[in-house]
């Protein structure tokens, strides 16, 4: 993996999947069925469309062939999350094991889809440590990452708004760091404040990209259930 420092706590890694040809290609050729993905506080803004890869769910399949090739997505992706958490976290000199959700999604956002900024501790969750956004594709427009540091308190007070636009946004100067990630890439940074970011418009063509979290190692999940999986890098 080849690293670099692109903001305090923001760190840009590129050729985080090994053999990312052969992986890619296994991808494009597996059965998946994707599924809408909307907003979560809007059901009529659509992203595009997202597919879950779940280990306890792929482990169940009942197809040897289709289980193999969703446990080996699964695999590629989860290691590369791990390896990039814990030398993101090293070079902070937090020493902890990574742990990570047992599951993930790999998203496609469509022509004209855009998130607007936000924190991904929401509302004071802290639950998350650390987040990353990896990066399948770059053969599109738009579509970029920009940061603004910017305090949850002074968020509440001033909800500071980044045009969706990239090029519009570096204009007006309404962000401190920004990048078009290429593909096979990993930006990550702070789950919390003042990491307050904007996944910017796509122009043209489709942006598929994974998110992956670092939670807590005392965080309780919904329902007061511990997950049976703590995934370890290998």
């Amino acid at each position: 993996m080849d690293k670099q420092i692109l903001h305090e706590k923001i760190y840009y890694y590129e050729n985080v999947i090994p053999d990312f040809e052969h992986f890619m290609k296994t991808l494009k050729e597996a059965n998946i069925d994707w599924n809408v993905w909307s907003s979560s506080n809007d059901q009529s803004y659509i992203y595009g469309d997202s597919k879950q890869f779940d280990f306890y769910r792929i482990n169940e399949l009942k197809d040897q062939e289709s289980k193999e090739i969703f446990l080996y997505i699964f695999n590629t992706i989860k290691n590369a999350q791990y390896e990039v958490f814990k030398d993101y976290a090293e070079s902070l000199g937090d020493y902890e094991k990574p742990r990570l959700f047992p599951a993930f999604n790999i998203k496609k956002y469509n022509i004209g889809a855009w998130m607007g900024s936000h924190y991904d501790q929401l509302d004071g969750d802290n639950s998350l440590r650390y987040s990353l956004v990896m990066y399948l594709n770059d053969d599109f427009e738009g579509g970029e990452i920009s940061f603004k540091m910017v305090s949850y308190e002074d968020d509440i007070i001033k909800k500071p708004w980044i045009e969706i636009d990239y090029d519009e946004a570096l204009k007006l100067k309404q962000f401190d760091v920004g990048i078009k990630p290429k593909a096979n890439s990993v930006v990550i940074f702070p789950s919390s404040s003042p990491y307050f970011h904007t996944a910017h418009l796509v122009k043209t063509g489709f942006k598929y990209m994974v998110t992956g979290h670092w939670i807590h190692n005392d965080m309780v999940f919904h329902g007061g259930e511990q997950p049976e999986l703590e995934f370890e890098g290998k």
